[in-house]
């Protein structure tokens, strides 16, 4: 079955007002709903169109999913602005971008996007999250059920996500910080579920990306204490714009937030820098732990990047 594609509106200040006033489901319950979400985006083959947002920037992307046995194989394809394209395949994605006719690689130690939003182990959420069921809705044509993850801390952000009544795919998704701000959006205009879509793998970027290399054991850096829920979910060594050499990076999860850390040796004496993107998503603090800069940066809460970035200390 194939929607007419139409692209609906991303801001819903009503849902906000409406799930203050919803009850939390009970731990049993919202770990079956958020673990439902989470294997669907895995098993399921679909194909679509689906809208980003974020700030004043705005993206439509085509995106073709398989389930391969218990994996997946997902490709993107950006439609407008500069040409992109993502694999995603194996725990990894392939990022290929082209400009004034030349390809560029890049390979990342993950394989999530919208709609795959949640973590394998999605259950645990409710470790750190209330959820709570909103309102009926429609979106692409299909009917969705509102669900909300609301933080129960200052280290994370809420999170909500419409998703399909009968797959619990997320139709539209978007995450909102401690005072109910859209910080990014993402919503599908069309999609088609079914058939065997098989992503084109892109031969000439398989042969040319920078493979990810693992971070040795030996480690210079040490976190005393990491934010509740929080664990490292990769380390590996990356070639960083303007850095001669390639920097270590960790990256910190509870499963829906992602933090990054990264560590070089310090060449002078480090500034202490704190940052804001202008939207309010992506924070940032680096500074100077014993002989290594240090800069700990991601689209999450303050308190959680200084939370980390102060917990710091040289082996």
């Amino acid at each position: 079955m194939k929607l007419k594609p139409w692209l609906i509106g991303l801001a819903l200040p009503a849902l906000l007002v409406d799930v203050a006033l919803a009850s939390d489901l009970p731990a049993q319950e919202a770990g079956v709903w958020l673990q439902r979400v989470a294997d669907s985006a895995r098993r399921l083959n679909y194909e679509g169109k689906f809208v980003y947002q974020q700030g004043g920037s705005m993206q439509t992307l085509r995106i073709v999913s398989r389930a391969v046995g218990p994996h997946k194989e997902t490709q993107l394809f950006a439609l407008d602005g500069m040409p992109r394209e993502v694999v995603c395949r194996g725990g990894e994605s392939l990022i290929v971008t082209t400009e004034g006719g030349v390809v560029r690689t890049e390979r990342r130690p993950s394989s999530r996007h919208f709609p795959d939003l949640l973590p394998v182990n999605a259950a645990a959420l409710v470790n750190w999250y209330a959820v709570r069921l909103g309102e009926m809705d429609r979106v692409a044509g299909l009917e969705c059920r509102w669900l909300v993850l609301v933080p129960r801390d200052a280290f994370r952000w809420g999170h909500h996500l419409c998703v399909e009544k009968d797959s619990a795919l997320p139709l539209k998704a978007m995450m909102v910080n401690e005072v109910g701000k859209p910080l990014q959006q993402y919503v599908f205009t069309e999609i088609r579920f079914g058939g065997n879509p098989r992503p084109a793998s892109h031969a000439r970027a398989q042969a040319t990306a920078e493979p990810v290399v693992r971070t040795p054991t030996t480690e210079v850096i040490t976190v005393r204490q990491l934010p509740p829920g929080y664990t490292r979910v990769a380390a590996v060594k990356r070639r960083l714009p303007n850095r001669p050499n390639q920097v270590d990076q960790w990256v910190y999860s509870d499963g829906l937030m992602y933090i990054s850390l990264f560590i070089e040796p310090a060449v002078r004496p480090v500034e202490t820098v704190k940052g804001e993107s202008p939207h309010g998503m992506l924070n940032l603090l680096t500074r100077q732990v014993g002989s290594w800069q240090v800069t700990v940066l991601g689209d999450a809460p303050w308190p959680a990047i200084e939370a980390i970035a102060t917990n710091l200390v040289e082996r």
